[in-house]
């Protein structure tokens, strides 16, 4: 969950820093001390947990403060910062580079990821050089994975060895390339056999709007025998994801997550407990970025997210597969924790990405952007759920084979499990 302005989140040139008092001449990385403190003290100001996950944050400022002396470019700050962040060993924190900025590597519209133990190519853009250069899905990378990103209009000069077992050496452009669905919302119906309808319903984002796809895709797909709820590669949003999730429990409010800010976790001294939720601020049907921060603010630093009681629409009680992978980060873990603890899905695919916080997005001199977790998430038991993983209930490992042929091994197995135990779903919808 991130805001900047979404809920659930500088190399400065010499110029930026016109008037600035910094002389020429100035020891090495004097330009990118008033930017540091900006960092730190963001941090200091807006970090959800008052024990800073153990970190003695301002130990951590004196000692990274203490080698800004290294810093000459954009570059090296921002991997300073970066290391500096890092001993808060959380997600949902990170300081992004101005565009521009040659600190802003690029890549070349490819993602890649561990497969037999080889990094592998697992998407590949058709709008990228590298498509047209013919690297696909399945084609292993035998260069160093440092080797991908670089300089935006740079070119990469890597070896892969392609499904068909040639290996070739590529000059690759690094490109700027984002392609993004708002919010990605799809979903369709599969009848594998007479007497049988499967539902599918692909999810990339839960931002604002969220809730009113989720009540026409569940208007569509709510008469299915059973449903595949696709969250891979999900990368979070805000808690428009409890509309869709509220189908599938059991009727009536309940809590079903806590988020918390600094303020109140200050004030309650201690960690949060089953009572604390069953006795805090009700939220229901906060589902925009705005709504949630809000909600948050005006409770003093905390809000318990109820389920949705769907104004009479009926709930969904055939059997239902989710779909997770090691993308489904965020508000798509959250729903995905939503569905393990108060509904009867079953989890398919790999461990989820562990990066669930709510974080906001603060915007610093020159163009940078820093991100910062503000709010932690607990379950209604009193679990602390922040930045914990979900395993699933089926793990599924894909094949080269799998990528190089075109298949969907999560998906295969999930049509497979619904249409075996398509004759017996479970109660029928109310």
């Amino acid at each position: 969950m991130r805001r900047a302005a979404t809920a659930w989140a500088a190399t400065i040139g010499l110029a930026a820093l016109a008037g600035t008092g910094i002389a020429a001449g100035a020891p090495k990385g004097a330009a990118y001390a008033p930017l540091f403190e900006q960092v730190w003290s963001t941090v200091e100001r807006n970090f959800y947990d008052p024990g800073f996950h153990g970190a003695d944050w301002a130990a951590v400022g004196r000692r990274y403060r203490g080698r800004l002396g290294d810093v000459g470019d954009d570059a090296a700050f921002q991997a300073l910062i970066g290391q500096m962040l890092g001993e808060l060993k959380v997600s949902h924190v990170a300081l992004s580079a101005p565009a521009g900025s040659a600190a802003r590597a690029r890549g070349i519209g490819a993602r890649f990821g561990t497969v037999e133990g080889a990094a592998t190519a697992v998407e590949v853009s058709p709008l990228s050089d590298a498509w047209r250069q013919g690297l696909r899905p399945g084609d292993r990378l035998l260069s160093p994975a440092d080797a991908v990103a670089g300089a935006l209009g740079s070119r990469a000069e890597l070896t892969v060895q392609h499904c068909a077992g040639q290996t070739r050496a590529l000059q690759v452009a690094r490109v700027g390339l984002s392609a993004a669905e708002h919010p990605g919302w799809r979903w369709s119906r599969y009848s594998p056999r007479k007497g049988l309808s499967l539902g599918y319903l692909r999810v990339d984002r839960f931002d604002d709007g969220a809730a009113a796809l989720a009540d026409s895709a569940m208007s569509e797909l709510g008469d299915t025998q059973g449903l595949i709820l696709d969250l891979r590669r999900n990368s979070g949003g805000n808690t428009s994801a409890l509309r869709l999730a509220s189908y599938f429990m059991q009727p009536g409010e309940r809590p079903v997550f806590a988020l918390y800010a600094r303020s109140y976790l200050q004030s309650l001294g201690r960690r949060p407990s089953a009572a604390d939720i069953a006795q805090g601020p009700k939220t229901f049907g906060a589902y925009t970025d705005a709504a949630v921060f809000e909600a948050i603010g005006a409770q003093r630093g905390a809000a318990v997210f109820h389920s949705d009681p769907l104004s009479g629409k009926p709930r969904y009680r055939a059997p239902v597969v989710v779909l997770i992978d090691g993308e489904t980060a965020s508000a798509g873990e959250g729903f995905a924790w939503a569905m393990r603890l108060y509904s009867g899905a079953r989890l398919f695919g790999r461990d989820s990405a562990g990066e669930l916080l709510s974080g906001e997005n603060f915007e610093l001199t020159g163009g940078w952007t820093l991100t910062v977790p503000v709010h932690g998430l607990w379950a209604a038991d009193g679990r602390d759920l922040g930045d914990r993983p979900l395993t699933p209930d089926r793990r599924i490992e894909w094949t080269r084979a799998d990528l190089c042929g075109g298949r969907d091994p999560d998906l295969d197995a999930a049509i497979e499990a619904l249409s075996a135990g398509g004759e017996k779903t479970a109660e029928g919808n109310e």
